[in-house]
């Protein structure tokens, strides 16, 4: 298909902080629109990372419109077009984990409702999206047809909870808009500390210097986080890396983890192992690992991002798309 054959549109509703209007996008192939509109090939649902927003996965959303996939995308609380101010980019309130789950439930069944039952439903969550798909998938997975964690990892439960502690402390102290920069530290300035003769502090998201000055010089990415979100984010990675929470994911749902093997957030892939590998060991029968050499954070970004793209779509139409018609 060619790319005028995409068309777009926004999809909006309250988020479950009964305050924050969530903003997103929904891509759609031409032949689903009107009178004339024939069944989409499957619904993927991007979850998207910590301090960017669903603009930067249009590329992507793209790519899989124009092979048939109703594509739908939305900004987190605090983050992109869901905050009312950019000086509350970045900021979550200290109990944000559950709002976060349940906003990315609300968006499916909003879009869902809109194509037959039969239709396949996969979730594709990146970085901290991937932390939050991994909780979802333990509350919510009934009726998927397939999960896709992107540059996802392993963290250490000690250190989640260190991390968990501080964050409500400084919360209780200051209040859950706070920005520290000690937390900032232990977080992403910890990945950025693992790229050697750096040329940016944001280098470790991706090795193309074009795309990290693209990040750099979008307003809507790379607030620091406030201490609300760390208490958010740490409460995901303490949660996901628990045998529990694996326990909880259906046995029958395929499940792709795809990583750069440079990536600092999956411990340049050892912390993507433990995490497939705790899923296996909870009974998840289909569980695939894609890691690509020379790639770090971002590899939709990547200079090679097109094989990653078409492993992707292979791998949904090979486990997804196949389990959801057989």
């Amino acid at each position: 298909m060619a790319e005028s054959t995409v068309t777009t549109a926004p999809v909006g509703f309250l988020s479950h902080d009964g305050v924050s209007m969530i903003k997103g996008i929904e891509w759609k192939p031409a032949e689903v629109r009107g009178r004339k509109r024939a069944a989409p090939r499957g619904v993927v649902q991007i979850v998207h990372g910590m301090v960017e927003h669903v603009g930067r996965y249009d590329e992507f959303a793209r790519f899989l419109a124009q092979r048939g996939f109703v594509v739908c995308a939305a900004d987190h609380i605090g983050h992109g077009k869901s905050v009312s101010s950019l000086d509350d980019l970045g900021c979550l309130p200290v109990e944000g984990k559950e709002i976060l789950i349940e906003d990315v439930h609300e968006l499916r069944k909003t879009v869902t409702a809109r194509y037959s039952r039969q239709t396949p439903c996969i979730l594709f969550g990146h970085s901290m999206g991937s932390f939050i798909v991994r909780a979802y998938l333990a509350r919510h997975g009934e009726g998927l047809s397939g999960a896709v964690l992107c540059g996802t990892g392993q963290q250490p439960l000690a250190l989640s909870k260190a991390g968990n502690a501080l964050a409500r402390f400084l919360a209780k102290r200051k209040g859950c808009s706070y920005r520290s920069p000690l937390l900032d530290r232990m977080g992403v300035g910890a990945y950025a500390r693992q790229i050697d003769n750096a040329r940016t502090p944001h280098d470790w998201i991706c090795t193309d210097p074009a795309v990290v000055d693209a990040y750099r010089a979008d307003e809507l990415c790379g607030a620091m986080f406030s201490v609300g979100g760390y208490a958010s984010l740490t409460d995901l990675t303490a949660e996901v890396a628990t045998a529990r929470c694996a326990s909880r994911v259906p046995k029958d749902l395929p499940v792709l983890f795809i990583a750069g093997a440079e990536d600092p957030v999956g411990a340049c892939g050892k912390g993507v192992e433990a995490a497939a590998e705790l899923m296996r060991r909870a009974g998840v029968r289909d569980v695939e690992l894609h890691l690509y050499d020379g790639m770090r954070h971002e590899i939709l970004n990547e200079p090679g991002r097109t094989r990653v793209y078409t492993e992707v779509i292979d791998w949904i139409e090979e486990h997804a798309c196949r389990n959801a018609t057989s």
